[in-house]
């Protein structure tokens, strides 16, 4: 083909392979990129100057380029030199880069906070559309995530068929954050709450905030943390969050639990909506919401024909209760009290529901428990007298005898628990009612062992007390709620002793 020289010079990643330069055209053929390219330009002199396939061919496997050959561009820089033109730069061979793996990456074992619902069907596969399952709840200890390493690519190889080493993809740089923990290559979580994953950065945290209303956006909420919501919680959405729950706005037809305090902005629950707190309840104000709260109540303006079960003190200072049922074991401190339309309004001061609560769930067992004995006796009978049982009575009978055992051990809990209650009550209970400002006629109060209807409308501050002696009630000056009724009495009777022995005393009635 005319005078050659070949792998004359070598430029960085470019080598020339062959130069030539004949009568018919000069060429030029070079190896880029590592021997990744093999690059072809040819300018033709005479008509002659052209190249065939197979000269081409030839040519590349003089040098040693035997993989990744473009055939057609083999046949493209042919068919431009056989018009008489120069043909350059023509990729003619390419070589495979090697590719890396994969990179390292955290699996997960936990559902982290995420837009997208996880429904979940029921036995009877139902699907609650309410119930979106944006995350799940971890405990501490639980493992949450392992880091997997990067794994190794694919081989590459140049355009002469020299294998280049696959590659790895790139480990993952995780930071572990705040209530995670990275042992090796294992992540756990350090507190109880959700999982916080951006891709670098993993953690866990107590708290849950909602930046609008509680509705289908968002669902029904079970977390174990801290839940804080800046809008509103629609109808027939729940929130249950043991650390605590803040709504800054109002509340409908929901049931709101938790196990520590609960601040809202205000609640109408239409006879179903139910609040169930194991702290301190703050409220603006109750419509028709039953109430179970282990600590105090404080309420700003209005607890109106709501049912409220307190342990500790209810105090609704500058804001009035009208219809329903408050239990108080604390004590009890309102504005006014009493409906001016007749609905009966009862106050029940230093008297514990729990108990209460826990009789009636006692007696609701025994007369299951008397129930299912007498069908085991009409059973045992017909034994008696059949010497033999169907296949149904059998299974009857191994259910009820299954079903007395549960309730034997449901009562010895309940049991507990009342012995529990009981201490607890003999030593916070405060029979003391305080009104600041009307006490309406038709309302009933409660106050130790002693209940009495108000028949005339009273107005002005003072403080019931129950009358043990005498029967009915002490009303007396207004004292803090803080002063228990159990220390009034002790100044009544060193009153009652002054007097008798000619001292003064100055009680008011």
């Amino acid at each position: 083909m005319g005078d050659a020289t070949a792998a004359v010079k070598s430029s960085g990643q470019t080598d020339i392979l062959l130069e030539e330069d004949s009568e018919r055209h000069s060429l030029r053929l070079e190896l880029l990129k590592g021997a990744l390219e093999c690059r072809c330009s040819v300018t033709p002199k005479s008509k002659e100057g052209n190249l065939t396939k197979e000269e081409v061919l030839a040519l590349l496997a003089a040098q040693g380029i035997t993989h990744g050959i473009n055939e057609s561009q083999v046949q493209a820089l042919c068919r431009t030199l056989a018009k008489g033109k120069t043909a350059s730069n023509f990729l003619l061979a390419e070589g495979v880069q090697p590719a890396p793996g994969p990179d390292g990456f955290l699996e997960l074992f936990v559902k982290t906070s995420s837009d997208t619902p996880d429904y979940a069907e029921d036995e009877d596969g139902n699907i609650d559309f309410r119930t979106l399952n944006f995350f799940s709840n971890v405990l501490p200890g639980q493992e949450i995530g392992v880091v997997r390493p990067p794994q190794l690519g694919n081989e590459g190889f140049t355009v002469r068929g020299e294998v280049l080493p696959a590659l790895f993809g790139k480990p993952l740089k995780l930071s572990v954050g705040a209530g995670a923990r990275l042992d090796g290559e294992k992540v756990f979580a350090e507190i109880e709450g959700r999982v916080l994953f951006d891709g670098k950065t993993i953690s866990v945290t107590e708290e849950y905030l909602v930046q609008g209303d509680v509705d289908l956006s968002v669902g029904n909420i079970d977390f174990r943390g801290f839940v804080q919501v800046k809008g509103d919680v629609l109808d027939d959405f729940d929130i249950h969050a043991i650390k605590g729950i803040q709504v800054n706005g109002n509340v409908g037809i929901c049931r709101i639990s938790s196990e520590n305090d609960i601040a809202l902005g205000g609640m109408a629950g239409q006879g179903r909506g139910t609040i169930s707190c194991g702290g301190n309840l703050v409220v603006t104000y109750l419509n028709d919401v039953t109430v179970e709260c282990e600590g105090d109540v404080v309420v700003k303006n209005e607890i109106r024909n709501s049912r409220v079960y307190c342990l500790g003190t209810l105090t609704i200072a500058n804001g009035n209760i009208f219809g329903g049922e408050t239990y108080a074991l604390g004590g009890i401190e309102a504005k006014n009290v009493g409906a001016f339309s007749g609905i009966k309004t009862r106050l029940y001061a230093g008297i514990d529901y729990l108990q209460i609560k826990l009789g009636r769930q006692l007696d609701e067992l025994q007369m299951e428990y008397i129930e299912i004995n007498d069908e085991l006796a009409i059973l045992s009978q017909q034994l008696k007298l059949t010497k033999i049982l169907s296949a149904e009575d059998k299974k009857k009978v191994l259910e009820h005898t299954k079903r007395l055992e549960e309730i034997t051990q449901l009562k010895q809990q309940i049991n507990e628990r009342m012995c529990e209650a009981r201490e607890f009550a003999e030593r916070y209970a405060n029979g003391k009612i305080n009104i600041r400002g009307r006490l309406g006629e038709g309302v009933v109060l409660h106050i130790g062992e002693s209940a009495e209807e108000i028949k005339l409308e009273r107005n002005g501050s003072l403080s019931i007390i129950e009358n043990r002696k005498e029967g009915g009630f002490h009303y007396l000056s207004l004292t803090p709620l803080s002063k228990s009724a159990s220390a009034l009495e002790q100044e009544l009777d060193a009153q009652e002793k002054s007097e008798a022995t000619g001292g003064e005393g100055a009680w008011g009635a």
